[in-house]
């Protein structure tokens, strides 16, 4: 009985502490970067779960982000990342990323080419060129598709 009193009594504590007015929270990551919670007018209750993150595991999505830019396919990026297998490579991506990598990795480029195409003055043909599209088409379609309007219509849209 003494063990399950003990165990009620930590339960308490904790469930008293999460229940306690904070008046800010400041959270210093691993980069150095800070983020400061504050109670907002509403009095809104700020839920944070804190996730133990595998070394592992960082350090493969770690290699990733800093390879995938100069990567041209997803073999290239196992390769760079130190995966002779691109499907273990693969299976580990989709783990750490959840979605393949082929997917990410497009979903990366049509990203910046929306950047591209909304806050530059390149045409469409060069952005084409520049991310290596068989051609202008099919830059259009994967632009339709994945943004609803093509991104002459998007770049006009942006503009008024």
């Amino acid at each position: 009985m003494d063990i399950a009193n003990s165990k009620n009594a930590n339960y308490k504590q904790v469930r008293k502490y999460l229940l306690t007015d904070v008046e800010s929270c400041t959270f210093t990551f691993s980069d150095g970067l800070k983020s400061r919670v504050e109670p907002s007018p509403d009095k809104e209750i700020v839920l944070v779960k804190l996730i133990p993150r595998a070394s592992k595991s960082k350090k493969f999505e770690d290699s990733v982000l800093r390879n995938f830019m100069t990567a041209k396919n997803v073999n290239e990026l196992a390769g760079m990342c130190r995966y002779d297998c691109v499907r273990t490579f693969t299976r580990h991506f989709k783990k750490s990323f959840g979605e393949t990598p082929y997917q990410w990795m497009l979903d990366r480029k049509m990203e910046e080419i929306q950047s591209l195409v909304l806050s530059s003055d390149m045409t469409i043909t060069e952005i084409a060129k520049m991310y290596e599209f068989k051609n202008v088409s099919h830059l259009v379609n994967a632009y339709t598709k994945r943004y609803g309007v093509s991104p002459h219509k998007n770049r006009l849209s942006s503009a008024i």
